[in-house]
């Protein structure tokens, strides 16, 4: 597999591109993979996809916050639990 050199150590440059079979641990930090393996990206925005958060992900927020919600609520009742500025609120109007 081939890894882009992000730290470098003794007679590799840093942005060097290297092939290596196996990577040692020691290692790991300093190299960062490229190539055949896609990253998925998450938008840091729960909001920031598009579509309205799910009860499930509204009903995580308010166990974070510590705020009490009976489960059969629907995720519009839920969603006026959380406090005003909250992201998943922000991204739901």
């Amino acid at each position: 597999m081939k890894y882009i050199v992000i730290r470098p150590w003794y007679g590799v440059e840093k942005g060097a591109v290297v092939d290596l079979k196996h990577l040692h641990p020691a290692l790991k930090t300093n190299v960062r993979p490229i190539g055949g393996e896609a990253a998925e990206l998450v938008p840091a925005t729960p909001g920031a996809g598009g579509k309205p958060p799910t009860k499930g992900e509204i009903a995580k927020r308010l166990k974070e916050l510590g705020i009490e919600f009976d489960g059969r609520q629907s995720a519009a009742e839920l969603l006026t639990l959380l406090p005003d500025g909250d992201p998943l609120k922000t991204a739901a109007e």
